[in-house]
């Protein structure tokens, strides 16, 4: 064995490839470690948050991801080790050799494998020196943690390695062919793909971390939990989920290395498999040879690449092979169909598009890898069948059967497109949802996304070509999937640099494909000029004969290059160059092309520049008059306004700034008031008039302007969607703002530190004057007066905040003017579009609900959600303030529901199609909570608005979510909120880990969503749960009593926390202050549950358990507080229902509990509803054992 394995490593270590391959993935660590930490401009890679570049996470995630893309470099070398023997024919030296067979395949396998493990050392030694190099920001290196570069080898990829080394090399060494090796390596990346997709659904994520031969999302499973510091400083240890996954896949790979051992055979059998036994018979003294007619003609030709596209395709197709590829490929859809936009684990109905964009997106990258493999299969066949010098001497044109083989790649991917479209068809089916959408099946794959494919398939077939080594052009292959993820992360993003790049399409039902087709046929267009000067080349360097050397094949390129080749090429050429015109003049001319990292810099310049004007006193908007002409059909608006500005500080004001959003040009601004123009700064928005003279305190003047919306198009193109087609929504943000606006700046500290400016508070500390002068909704207006007329097209209506004191149609479009009897905030939308209308009432209040036809699934549920909504929060918050609700769709090409004045635009993705089923106790109504949560913004945001400080979502989006918890709690049951509220605590502790700043208890967050809307979720369920439902919704009265329609100084989170002190027994008030001034988590746990039967259908039961609290900074670091918690004790049935709920308050770190119970029990624990933060929530109930077998 020592003498094959010492021969093997010298023949790998003299292979260039070899130190290529070390080479790359050292580059590609050092580079990725190097943009991460900011040494490149305009990258935009990130480890997440506050996350040290070399922390143990972030080294175990650069490892195992590249580990990941170098899978198929491993079966490559792995799948050859045997072999190679049988492709150059050598196979019979050495098994005539006296060799024992396990030494043979010992030697070959860990000469492999050394290989490997030699190659891959070059992601750690990459990511440890990349963080030497110029340009790294030192404060995103930590403390430097050998183990943490060596760990995820040992746990990681010498797992991997032996693994899927022993798969392939069982397979290579048994099948002698390569191809059934990549099929093993696509089907490994399958279970990678189905176990991404699975981890969407809370309740199938140990099933993912199990599957995922790689084992990322275990490593993703056992830490999704991890704070900042967790990240930074633990090492990621070989336990739990983690562990089981290494020695399920490590005893896969053992299994099938002895195998190996055992099946593999010193013959000439296991090269060739079953022979066919030789029949000899006689053979004829004398052969008549019929005359033959050669015919070359074009017909002849035409006739012959029909037959060879149709052999190709044919011994492809029927290959077993590629039926294991598209089986796994239609496992692996199914198994993402699961996944279908869930929210809160509920299902949508399967429509169409829903169904095209998860299986067609996740099928990318399998047909990225089928396309690259049997484009070398296809170059390769005749020359590894050993007949390619017959096939070469046959009298036809380089292009029969390169263009064949090429049609036959193209034709195999539209055959697994149709596959796509009957699975997709299969799961509607599956989902009893029969509306099909053939058309939009038809459109999509083969007239959207096929084209992109055939890019793909030229580039393929056109690298094993010109570089002529099947291996170096799959090689090359990776690379260029590589820098399709690596280019636009370190900034590279103008859509005309990535070769068959093209822009995304989203499909909506009310507005279809919309604007998005143009620019896709030009850039594919472009694209294809690429690829035709690709074919070109490819004819001239089509391999005819035995020479390989370069200098004798561009001998031979030239002397190929024919006339037809030339204009093919040329005819290329024109087309990429007059498309690329297109497309740049489009791009970078009309449209003023700018990457992330320009947008950066302006908003870098605008502080830089104008920062001094912010403490400047301002007036304020105190009126709003507007005439809105929406036109669908051109795509753009024509806005004419009237602000009433009032100076109401103390001091006159001789200069008035305004701040314009530069996706509306100013056509025209006056002030009605003697002035000189000051600023003109178009590139930075910003403008202001000096007055003349200065406005007095308590004076007012009138701001007039004229601002024009613009699609930008050109040749149909556009990238804006603003306004549309069909369901325009725009909000007040597109119109002039007044003073400095510091929500422009840049806020993450990494970017401000890149652009040379200070880091800087997210918001200002609660009780900061200058935070409490404004709302956190705007800095330029308090409550306005707000009037409105809308117009647009003859076939839809308009839609703005207010009610609707009449409409009328003049000169073919249609007029509404909108007005309010009373101040709203200064915050407002437009709307339009081609709507059904579905109308209800409450008492006195209208209801009305504008929709696509069509998407009538889920109309009762929002009905009912507007119905309960009001009922409840006028019962305990206080009466609502006008007399209509209204409920807009929108398209998809934003996945939000948003709270204006009477009016709520609720995206198509969040409930319109939503499939509830009432009888699924897993399902929860988010159509419902949705629609509840937004109208409840109607007291907390557009009656109770909260000062611009630290906090000031508590008062706004916490309370919100609670006032919808209660609706829902009302409505479905508590039984529902168990499931809701588990959702909210996974949400809250991820995000924990995703912090960018700095993590802030609730009354202190500055606008962190996985802060104010999770964790404030289940703070205020806590809340009611133990100080009492009537009690909290008590406090909230007097805080809409106290502060609706207040002004400054407006109220911050502090009303809230003292509001809740005051219904607050003495007892309760460090629950409080743990809930919303601390962050606080718990680590309850039940350890032990028997029971004994004591009586007919009654059970005594004996838990024990384990809690303990803990107190986390800012970044995660924790230390324990002492316990004085009240918590539920609780049973519950097989069915998930409880028998009993005892509370007790909490001292000590364990406890014994004796319970009494009627009906069988099947679990108990410890906080059973999850109603405390816990970091292990899984674990706070455990199976009951029965003293008596269970009877």
């Amino acid at each position: 064995m020592l003498t094959i394995l010492q021969f093997e490593l010298r023949q790998k270590f003299r292979s260039i490839s070899t130190y290529i391959y070390f080479l790359m993935f050292f580059a590609l660590a050092m580079l990725w470690v190097a943009a991460a930490g900011g040494a490149f401009s305009g990258a935009t890679i990130s480890f997440g948050g506050k996350t040290y570049i070399n922390a143990p996470s972030s080294i175990s995630q650069t490892i195992t991801f590249l580990g990941y893309l170098g899978t198929v470099i491993v079966a490559a070398m792995m799948g050859r080790a045997i072999q190679q023997d049988t492709e150059h024919n050598i196979w019979h030296f050495f098994y005539t050799l006296p060799l024992h067979r396990a030494s043979y395949l010992a030697g070959r396998y860990l000469a492999a494998l050394i290989t490997l493990l030699f190659v891959f050392s070059s992601i750690a030694l990459g990511a440890w020196l990349g963080l030497y190099l110029p340009g790294i920001e030192p404060i995103r290196v930590g403390p430097h943690i050998a183990s943490a570069y060596v760990l995820p080898y040992f746990f990681s990829i010498i797992p991997n390695l032996i693994t899927f080394g022993a798969i392939f090399f069982f397979l290579g060494a048994t099948l002698r062919r390569m191809l059934p090796v990549y099929v093993a390596s696509v089907v490994l990346l399958i279970g990678y793909l189905i176990a991404g997709a699975l981890l969407s659904d809370m309740d199938n994520r140990n099933l993912a971390a199990m599957i995922d031969p790689f084992g990322s999302r275990a490593i993703s499973r056992l830490t999704e939990y991890w704070s900042v510091d967790d990240k930074n400083t633990r090492l990621i240890p070989l336990a739990g989920i983690y562990l089981a996954n290494r020695l399920l896949w490590g005893s896969i790979g053992l299994i099938t290395l002895a195998l190996c051992f055992w099946r593999f055979q010193f013959s000439a059998a296991s090269v060739t498999g079953k022979q066919k036994k030789e029949t000899i018979t006689a053979t004829p003294a004398s052969l008549r040879v019929p005359s033959v007619k050669p015919d070359f003609g074009k017909a002849h030709l035409w006739h012959l690449f029909r037959a060879q596209t149709w052999l190709n395709l044919r011994e492809t197709v029927k290959n077993v092979y590629f039926i294991t590829i598209a089986l796994c490929g239609v496992l692996f859809m199914f198994a993402t169909s699961t996944a279908i936009t869930k929210m809160y684990g509920t299902a949508t109905y399967p429509v169409t598009y829903a169904v095209l964009q998860v299986m067609s997106g996740s099928f990318a990258l399998f047909m990225l890898i089928i396309t690259t493999f049997y484009a070398g299969e296809l170059v390769w066949r005749e020359r590894e069948a050993r007949i390619a010098q017959l096939m070469d001497a046959l009298p036809v044109p380089n292009a029969l059967p390169f263009l064949s083989k090429l049609s036959a790649l193209i034709l195999l991917q539209g055959i697994l497109l149709a596959v796509l479209m009957v699975c997709g068809i299969l799961v509607q089916l599956f989902h009893g949802y029969t509306q099909f959408e053939l058309g939009q099946y038809l459109y999509q794959l083969f007239l959207l996304q096929w084209p992109d494919y055939m890019l793909l398939a030229v580039l393929a077939m056109s690298l094993q070509v010109i570089v002529n080594h099947k291996y170096v052009a799959y090689f090359l292959m990776i690379l260029y999937y590589i820098a399709g993820i690596a280019l636009p992360a370190l900034g590279v993003e103008h859509p005309m640099v990535i070769y068959g790049n093209t822009p995304s399409v989203t499909y909506s039902a009310l507005n279809g494909y919309g604007h998005f087709i143009p620019a896709i046929r030009w850039t594919q267009a472009y694209w294809g000029g690429a690829a035709l000067m690709l074919v070109a080349a490819s004819l001239c360097f089509w391999v005819r004969g035995t020479g390989s050397d370069w200098r004798g094949r561009l001998h031979t390129a030239r002397a190929q290059l024919s006339g037809s080749t030339l204009g093919l090429g040329s005819m290329g050429a024109l087309l990429f160059l007059l498309c690329g015109g297109v497309l740049f003049y489009f791009y970078n001319i009309v449209n003023s092309y700018k990457t992330s990292y320009d947008n950066e810099v302006a908003q870098a310049n605008y502080e830089k520049k104008y920062k001094t004007l912010e403490g400047k006193p301002q007036p304020r908007i105190s009126d709003v008059k507007l005439a809105v002409d929406i036109f669908p059909d051109r795509r753009s608006a024509a806005i004419e306004g009237e602000y009433q500005l009032v100076n109401r500080t103390t001091e006159a004001i001789s200069e008035i700034y305004i701040l314009q959003n530069d996706e509306a040009e100013i056509r025209q601004l006056s002030l009605e008031s003697p002035n000189t123009v000051g600023i003109r700064d178009k590139d930075n928005g910003m403008y202001s008039f000096r007055l003349q003279p200065a406005l007095a305190p308590g004076a007012s003047v009138r701001l007039r302007f004229r601002l024009n919306y613009d699609a930008h198009s050109f040749l149909g193109m556009s990238k804006r969607d603003t306004v549309i087609a069909n369901g325009t929504f725009f909000n007040s943000t597109l119109m002039p703002h007044i003073g400095y606006q510091s929500n422009v700046e840049l806020s993450e500290d990494k970017l401000r530190r890149k652009h040379g400016l200070k880091e800087k508070e997210r918001m200002l500390q609660r009780d900061d004057p200058r935070g409490l002068a404004n709302s956190y909704i705007a800095n330029d207006a308090d409550w306005i007066r707000f009037d409105a007329t809308v117009s647009t097209s003859s076939d839809q209506m308009a839609i703005a905040p207010g009610k609707l004191d009449k409409h009328w149609e003049k000169d073919g479009r249609r007029y509404f003017h909108y007005s309010v009897d009373q101040p709203i905030l200064n915050f407002y939308s437009f709307q339009s579009g081609r709507y059904a209308v579905k109308q209800a009432q409450w008492n006195d209040v209208a209801i009305e609900i504008d929709y696509q036809p069509g998407h009538e699934y889920n109309l009762d549920r929002m009905v009912k959600g507007v119905q309960e909504s009001l009922t409840y929060y006028s019962k305990n918050f206080g009466p609502y303030q006008h007399k209509l609700v209204r409920i807009i769709e929108f398209p998809r090409y934003a996945g939000f529901a948003q709270a204006f004045p009477n009016t709520i635009p609720f995206s198509e993705s969040i409930g319109f199609i939503a499939k509830v089923d009432d009888s699924n106790p897993k399902d929860i109504d988010y159509p419902f909570y949705v629609t509840a949560h937004e109208v409840a913004h109607q007291w907390w945001a557009h009656q109770v608005i909260s000062a611009n400080t630290q906090g000031a979502t508590t008062l706004v989006e916490t309370l919100a979510q609670y006032s919808a918890l209660m609706v829902m709690k009302q409505t479905y049951g508590e039984a529902k909120m168990r499931k809701f509220l588990k959702y909210e605590l996974d949400a809250y502790l991820r995000g924990r880990g995703q912090e960018r700043k700095k993590e802030q208890p609730l009354a202190f967050n500055e606008n962190q969503q996985y802060i104010h809307y999770n964790k404030g979720s289940l703070i205020m369920y806590l809340m009611q749960d133990q100080l009492g439902e009537d009690q909290v919704n008590r406090a909230l009265r007097e805080v809409v009593a106290q502060y609706a329609n207040h002004g400054a100084p407006y109220p911050t989170s502090r009303v809230l926390v003292d509001a809740l002190r005051r219904v607050a027994p003495a007892d309760k008030q460090q629950m409080i202050t743990d809930a919303f001034e601390s962050i606080i988590l718990y680590e309850s746990r039940a350890l032990s549950a028997t029971a004994k039967a004591i009586g007919a259908d009654q059970y005594e039961i004996t838990l024990k358990v384990s809690n303990n609290k803990l107190k986390a900074d800012e970044f995660g670091a924790e230390k324990e507080v002492a316990l004085n918690d009240s918590m539920d004790i609780g049973v519950d049935d097989k069915d998930g229902k409880p028998l009993l709920r005892e509370r007790h308050l909490i001292r000590q770190k364990t406890g014994e509990y004796k319970l009494i119970v009627s009906g069988k029990p099947a679990k108990a624990g410890i906080d059973p509803d999850n109603k405390y933060i816990d970091r292990k929530p899984d674990d706070n109930l455990i199976q009951i054992e029965f003293q008596d077998g269970g009877k």
